[in-house]
């Protein structure tokens, strides 16, 4: 897991990248630090699906944009989903460093893969897409709970 540039991604990671900030415009967080994050998987078959980030004032219920994309493909029927964009900013619009899935939505997105027995790539950025982490959720999360 190493910091790379924008340049270093395929044209799909690219893809994938740039559909998460277009979520990100409907991302939704008037509190704190406003911080919004967008996010796009890729499923098997190549279908894009967004989600955004949807903050509440009772932050126990806050929606992370990972788990609203991960639930919309599963609503639609793709449970086969390879990869993961993330992107955010917050109330100046910059975010230095790259956006990382909380601990629900890793834990979220074990359950979910565990329907697919496999790992799922996530490109984690920064507002200015500078600052790129390519990961995988097993790196993320290696001993995840089972119970």
């Amino acid at each position: 897991m190493a910091e790379i540039k924008f340049t270093d991604l395929t044209k799909d990671e690219q893809t994938l990248l740039i559909a998460a900030e277009k979520a990100l415009t409907n991302a939704y967080n008037p509190y704190n630090s406003q911080t919004r994050v967008g996010a796009a998987v890729k499923t098997k078959s190549g279908e894009i699906i967004l989600g955004s980030s949807m903050a509440n004032a009772s932050s126990t219920v806050n929606l992370c944009a990972e788990r609203i994309a991960i639930g919309s493909a599963n609503t639609q029927g793709f449970r086969n989903v390879t990869s993961l964009a993330i992107i955010g900013t917050d109330s100046d619009g910059v975010v230095e460093n790259p956006i990382m899935p909380c601990g629900v939505c890793r834990q979220f997105m074990e359950e979910y893969l565990t329907m697919n027995g496999g790992d799922i790539e996530i490109i984690c950025s920064n507002s200015a897409k500078n600052k790129i982490i390519k990961t995988s959720l097993k790196q993320l999360l290696p001993l995840p709970y089972n119970g």
